[in-house]
């Protein structure tokens, strides 16, 4: 293995105050260093987005550990991070950054790292008889994440613009003949073709009874007439995802299911009214349960009212009925998305990706949401 020195480039502002906002958080955890295992962690800090690579980062350096595959490519993306090639095993490579940065107490986020990379290491640390700790943390990353910068912010409006318009663009095709994958794919193309690198998930493309099926997966199966079609998809550009849902009626629909879009759009907009800073994310959540519940249908509304997007399409802060909650701050970025689904008849959900501002919050998604706006 070799490393490569750090050329004489200044790191861009808006990862400097990432780093000290990571740094900080490492502190009051007891650690010196961070092990980034996580893509969209190292991503985070230092816009590398290669795979098979794991960032070494300490109070005043950041080395990323890599291989000849992507070696060009971090000289492109982040020239002012040094790196350390790695030849054989990474845990070999990682204790080489670990020695050099003199780390004594390494923590990894126990949710992203694998079993297998840690056992490793520990065995190498052992063999070689350095007295390292190592130990998980939980979330450090993730709650850091969570309040998007300008740069973030920014991008994220720009994968919500690329998402309406590939849905906008294929609703001629959103008719009975057309099968789910066929929707499925197109969309994807239409994302694709506008600057996406991909979908931010597989689409849920879901017709007729499927609709009750809040994750369900999209098969060979054509578009049914007098129901409801559920599309819930996003668009990952430049690294962020968006995520959106909108349920549209095809024909003559069943009044069930007309009233459960009511109740569903009600509840929606109820639950966006209290999105500001220090509401806590239950108080958003039981503003469109309350309403649910009280229509009846709250057996069929069984999972929370939203999440975090960012780099990763679930992130921090979780909208549900959990007895804790947290507040809601300016930066953060929620999908709210309630949803009530009837076995055998169908389902509804309608889904926006909301900003909270240091006033209140602005509704990113801008696609119609009206029962008759969503009709084909």
């Amino acid at each position: 293995m070799h490393a490569t020195a750090s050329p004489t480039l200044s790191v861009k502002p808006y990862l400097q105050a990432r780093q000290h906002a990571v740094r900080s958080a490492m502190t009051s955890r007891g650690l010196d260093t961070l092990l980034l295992t996580h893509p969209a962690d190292l991503a985070y800090l230092s816009d590398f987005t290669g795979h098979d690579s794991i960032g070494v980062f300490t109070a005043d350096s950041f080395i990323l550990v890599t291989d000849f595959r992507y070696s060009e490519q971090a000289q492109i993306e982040c020239p002012w991070l040094k790196t350390v090639m790695r030849e054989g095993k990474m845990a070999d490579a990682l204790v080489t950054a670990l020695v050099e940065t003199k780390s004594a107490k390494v923590g990894f986020e126990s949710n992203f790292t694998m079993y297998g990379q840690v056992e490793s290491l520990r065995k190498t640390l052992e063999e070689k008889k350095l007295a390292i700790w190592l130990g998980g943390v939980d979330d450090l990353m993730v709650n850091v994440r969570k309040v998007k910068d300008d740069v973030e912010i920014g991008i994220i409006r720009e994968a919500v613009r690329v998402a309406q318009e590939a849905l906008l663009s294929v609703r001629h095709e959103l008719h009975p003949g057309r099968s789910e994958n066929y929707v499925a794919g197109l969309l994807t193309f239409e994302m694709r073709r506008r600057g996406a690198s991909d979908a931010s998930f597989e689409p849920i493309i879901a017709t007729g009874p499927a609709s009750s099926l809040p994750h369900y997966r999209p098969g060979d199966i054509d578009i049914k007439q007098d129901t409801f079609l559920l599309i819930d998809y996003g668009a990952r550009f430049k690294g962020y995802c968006s995520d959106i849902t909108r349920t549209f009626s095809l024909g003559n629909v069943p009044a069930k299911l007309k009233e459960i879009y009511k109740i569903t759009l009600d509840a929606q907009m109820a639950a966006i009214a209290t999105l500001k800073p220090g509401v806590l994310t239950k108080t958003a959540d039981a503003a469109a349960r309350g309403l649910i519940d009280k229509a009846g249908y709250g057996q069929y509304f069984g999972h929370g009212l939203g999440h975090g997007i960012g780099r990763d399409i679930h992130e921090l802060p979780v909208l549900r009925k959990s007895a804790d909650g947290e507040e809601l701050k300016p930066g953060m970025i929620v999908t709210v998305e309630p949803g009530i689904y009837l076995p055998g008849l169908g389902g509804v959900r309608i889904e926006d990706d909301v900003l909270i501002t240091s006033i209140g919050c602005e509704v990113l998604t801008s696609l119609d949401k009206t029962f008759e706006g969503c009709s084909l």
